[in-house]
């Protein structure tokens, strides 16, 4: 199944009800109410750069949802997508910020109990030059504007490339089945087939470094990460080489075995009100987020599905 090359977003209607996408998705989506409510709800909020500029805000995020929850909240920063993986399995992490990908995975270890329930919501721009809030984003191959070597995909074949990490969605895997999609690496095949070497940088700004410090030819990533991580100066010798997508944006997830549903509905509105309320820790605490909305778990991640299929890079 290919990946659609032209991205399908959809306006965000104004008004979102409050827990919609608990009371509003599909019946494959409902859960069973956990017998006994947490004393302390444990927040992981995964990285997606230098952690050291975030934690800062960490007491702030915190303070914010003990007052609007009414319970006691922990947010912590893990290593990687692997470690929290690791803490939802053993259940001593409740609710998740984290790639789709890893959301994913999230779902299929713990027996369809963890759920993405909220995305985070960017700007985009349409074919037509029109910019609107939408659930997905695109994903970019990038190199140096020096290199007058590399102007397409093919270009890059027998090139060092940087990507994320095995578990990224629009650091690795969408890149990878954009390839696949353009009949240059075979489903199934190693990446390092195509390339003579790939690094895993551990996140989009570190992939970016490596590009700019002449360690790779070619880079990966959201397509929002160039203008959120580099300096003007940076920016300015950055190439795009390809736009693909529709890559799903961050979710929220949460073990459904361990929360209940009113606790979540509290959580889901204390996250729509802290657009309003709290904007800056949306970008100081939360890596840069414009906002985020409800949605339904397995109508946000198919396209990533698909992407999987594609490529037949193993889902765990």
């Amino acid at each position: 199944m290919a990946i659609i090359p032209i991205i399908a977003i959809v306006a965000v209607i104004a008004g979102i009800g409050i827990g919609m996408s608990l009371t509003n998705t599909s019946e494959s989506q409902t859960q069973e109410t956990p017998e006994q409510s947490l004393e302390k709800l444990v927040v992981a909020v995964v990285p997606q750069g230098d952690v050291k500029k975030f934690e800062a805000q960490e007491k702030m995020l915190e303070d914010y949802f003990v007052d609007k929850i009414g319970m006691q909240v922990e947010i912590f920063y893990p290593i990687d997508d692997t470690t929290t993986l690791a803490s939802i399995k053993s259940g001593t992490t409740h609710v998740a910020f984290m790639s789709s990908r890893p959301a994913l995975l999230a779902n299929e270890q713990n027996d369809g109990n963890v759920l993405a329930f909220m995305a985070d919501l960017r700007p985009f721009k349409t074919e037509s030059g029109d910019e609107i809030l939408g659930t997905s984003y695109m994903s970019q191959y990038w190199t140096l504007k020096e290199r007058n070597d590399i102007n397409n995909l093919q270009d890059m074949r027998g090139k060092p490339a940087a990507f994320s990490g095995p578990l990224s969605t629009g650091g690795y895997l969408f890149p990878i089945a954009e390839l696949v999609h353009q009949n240059l690496l075979p489903s199934g095949d190693d990446p390092k087939d195509f390339f003579n070497n790939i690094l895993f940088s551990g996140g989009y700004h570190q992939s970016l470094i490596a590009l700019l410090n002449g360690e790779v030819d070619v880079a990966a990533g959201d397509d929002w990460a160039v203008f959120t991580f580099l300096t003007p100066e940076e920016q300015s010798r950055i190439k795009v080489i390809k736009d693909f997508g529709p890559v799903p944006t961050h979710s929220a997830v949460y073990n459904a075995d361990l929360v209940d549903p009113a606790t979540i509905a509290k959580f889901e509105k204390a996250m729509i009100d802290l657009k309003n309320e709290k904007p800056e820790l949306l970008d100081k605490a939360l890596f840069g987020s414009t906002q985020y909305v409800p949605v339904n778990h397995y109508e946000h991640l198919q396209t990533l599905i698909d992407a999987l299929d594609l490529t037949k890079i193993p889902h765990i």
